[in-house]
């Protein structure tokens, strides 16, 4: 079995729920590499600029398929493969982000919710589940004299990333001096951007919502609000936590 081919099957076996497999995760290594008879290391951090955070369960899921399907020789596929799932296992990894044009490196923790996972800088950010949404914000309370700085996370079931682009653009104009046309965005996420500000001044308010298919009839919404003096701080630090973005399929 080549490569895409292969590949293609985890996809699919990613659809099923495998999660209950986690705790067992380094005996199906050691299956795994047994099987492939690869040597046993243990996963290292990843740095990167753009790091490819995954699902936990990905992993488990991938790494039975790798069993099922009866790897029994050394192949170099089965190694390459076998390597790449070892990142998506990370709880927690370094990036290599750049921030206000200097690289930076952070520790991220990874967040798994029912319907999506993102890594999260804990050490500046907290997350706090209200109801229906998440808000990234920071972990230490801004002076007053600041605007908001948070990024809430919310899913819509029932209105497409256009339709609500067209609700978001309108809302915002009651507010905001100005609202930029809708663009259509592939970073950080694949979807649809509107965003706003409100003057220019140091502590001008900027929102950005970032509207993204949830695969269905749905939507994932990001709001993201800061000021612009922040842009290339918390706006920075925001838009690396996006690229870490995926939904978990049911």
């Amino acid at each position: 079995m080549d490569e895409k081919n292969f590949e293609k099957e985890v996809k699919e076996a990613l659809k099923n729920k495998t999660n209950h497999y986690l705790d067992g995760k380094d005996e199906v290594w050691r299956n795994i590499e047994s099987r492939l008879n690869l040597k046993e290391k243990s996963p290292k951090r990843q740095k990167t600029t753009k790091s490819k955070g995954r699902f936990v369960g990905i992993a488990i899921t991938a790494a039975v398929l790798v069993v099922l399907l009866g790897f029994a020789t050394v192949t170099t596929t089965g190694q390459a493969f076998v390597e790449r799932l070892k990142q998506y296992f990370e709880p927690e990894k370094n990036v290599v982000t750049e921030i206000e044009g200097h690289p930076e490196e952070q520790e991220v923790i990874l967040h798994e919710r029912a319907d999506y996972v993102i890594y999260i800088d804990e050490e500046r950010y907290k997350m706090i589940h209200e109801g229906d949404k998440d808000i990234v914000t920071t972990k230490e309370p801004l002076e007053e004299r600041y605007p908001e700085v948070s990024m809430t996370i919310s899913q819509v079931i029932d209105k497409t990333p256009e339709q609500l682009a067209k609700e978001y653009s309108e809302e915002l104009k009651t507010s905001f001096a100005t609202v930029k046309e809708i663009e259509t965005v592939t970073e950080p996420v694949n979807g649809i951007l509107v965003s706003a500000i409100d003057g220019s001044e140091w502590d001008s308010p900027v929102n950005k919502i970032y509207l993204v298919s949830n695969g269905n009839e749905g939507s994932f919404v990001f709001d993201l609000k800061y000021f612009l003096e922040a842009a290339e701080g918390h706006g920075a630090r925001f838009y690396h936590m996006l690229e870490e973005f995926q939904i978990v399929q049911k």
